[in-house]
């Protein structure tokens, strides 16, 4: 009998921090969609400015000057979206240890 009372609590234990790693791990990949749709929406603004940017362009100078002044935005969208993917990943591995 109490060998039985010591099983139904381990279930029940393990019940619970299934339930608490899947959670959390459903919390992570909440924070990468909401990360995916903000960078979505930030990407598809710039571009639409790039790409106004682009069709004013009169000769091939600016054509080429528009194209490198679009890098150092880039690469800040690169960037901060590779920081926030790795802040969620480090909380939702904090949260699971």
């Amino acid at each position: 009998m109490p060998n039985q009372k010591s099983e139904a609590a381990e279930r029940e234990s393990w019940a619970a921090k299934f339930t608490t790693l899947t959670g959390h791990l459903f919390d992570g990949f909440c924070g990468l969609a909401r990360l995916n749709l903000a960078t979505c929406r930030s990407i598809f603004g710039g571009s639409q400015l790039h790409f106004e940017s682009i069709l004013s362009a009169q000769t091939p100078e600016q054509f080429v000057r528009s194209q490198v002044e679009m890098l150092p935005w880039v690469a800040s969208q690169a960037a901060g979206y590779t920081r926030a993917c790795m802040d969620i990943a480090s909380e939702t591995a904090a949260k699971l240890r």
